[in-house]
């Protein structure tokens, strides 16, 4: 029971739940206080960011009250139907599972891998540099316990590659992966990170556009108070304007990170990268910058200013400067080129975004040099 309320999004747990015979709305009546008040948390919790911490349950009937937790926490969030909302619910949610899973054994690791569809392929024949395969260790794998240590795990690259997006850091770029017959080499917490991906897509999965059916809500006063913390945290971080800044002159790679970060979406390393340098050159505040992070999943304030004062130079010795078009495209990152972008001599973003601002619209037939 336990490690089904650790992890209540997996087939097995959802199985228990149906199997227990209570609905929503069973579980929306008043002998149900204790899982209402765990659900409540829960979603609380995600919009506080505050979600990463292993849970901890020292009997059965805590087990099951956090289970079903789950899904009820999983209907106020659909109930609400923010978006921003719904993925910092995930985001959360495969934060707290993270934190349990680096303390679970090698089976169920593996297990999991396999439901969430990244299943551990079997070790390609050579390793590279005509070594021969390092045989896989399954057994007595326990993060600070006396078993064999892992060695590798080896995961496709087709997996790899969607699961990998949003996740900060140049390690992670497929450039920077050993890839052997289509499969890529992975140590143990670097699995679980991507894991952690997988599972934030099982819970965001049916969320949206999900209304409630039912009637004489008695979590009505919980949902207003829930609906004041969210309104509370989107003010709290919004940008009132954006300075000097016209959107419309905006290169479209810059537009598109821009935008995924205000629709609540976490960016890959080189997206923040560029979207903070090139924010800082055109003249936006430290604080704007920082506020146009708020909405992301893994919005962490502390880490999100430390990371702008470096990158801006007001905590370094360096101030980075935009990366150019060539080192996008490598990035991964540049997005809906336009016919501006097309052009032999457009090189930077930062020469677009001149070019957009020179008096007069921009016209592809312009002699530009």
């Amino acid at each position: 029971m336990n490690i089904l309320a650790r992890y209540p999004f997996l087939g097995p747990a959802r199985e228990w739940v149906k199997g227990s015979g209570l609905t929503i709305s069973q579980m929306l009546s008043r002998d149900q206080e204790k899982v209402q008040i765990l659900a409540r948390n829960r979603v609380e919790r995600a919009i506080d960011g505050a979600g990463g911490e292993r849970e901890v349950m020292s009997s059965l009937e805590e087990s099951r009250e956090y289970l079903l937790s789950y899904p009820l926490s999983r209907y106020l969030v659909a109930t609400l139907g923010d978006e921003n909302l719904i993925k910092w619910f995930s985001h959360a949610e495969a934060e707290t599972a993270h934190g349990s899973l680096v303390h679970e054994d090698e089976d169920l690791i593996r297990e999991m891998g396999e439901e969430l569809d990244l299943p551990e392929r079997d070790p390609p024949e050579s390793q590279g540099d005509d070594t021969p395969a390092i045989p896989r260790v399954t057994k007595g794998i326990r993060p600070g316990g006396s078993g064999p240590e892992r060695v590798d795990y080896w995961v496709s690259f087709t997996d790899y590659l969607p699961l990998k997006r949003h996740i900060s850091g140049a390690e992670w770029d497929l450039i920077n992966q050993p890839i052997i017959d289509g499969l890529i080499r992975l140590n143990r917490s670097r699995y679980l990170r991507l894991m952690q991906e997988a599972i934030k897509i099982r819970v965001e999965d049916g969320l949206a556009g999900k209304e409630s059916r039912i009637r004489g809500n008695p979590m009505e006063d919980p949902l207003n108070a829930i609906r004041i913390k969210l309104d509370a945290r989107k003010k709290r971080y919004e940008a009132k304007d954006l300075g000097k800044i016209t959107v419309t002159r905006l290169p479209p790679c810059i537009r598109q990170i821009l935008g995924m970060s205000q629709a609540g979406e976490n960016l890959p390393h080189h997206a923040r990268f560029s979207l903070v340098t090139f924010l800082h050159t055109i003249g936006m505040s430290r604080e704007n910058i920082f506020k146009s992070f708020a909405r992301t999943p893994d919005f962490k304030e502390d880490i999100v200013q430390y990371q702008i004062d470096h990158i801006t130079g007001a905590s370094s010795a360096t101030e980075y400067s935009v990366p150019s078009c060539e080192t996008m495209k490598s990035g991964g990152i540049c997005f809906n080129p336009d016919p501006l972008c097309e052009k032999e001599w457009m090189t930077h973003p930062m020469t677009y975004y001149k070019i957009k601002g020179r008096k007069g619209r921009y016209r592809p037939k312009d002699n530009v040099s």
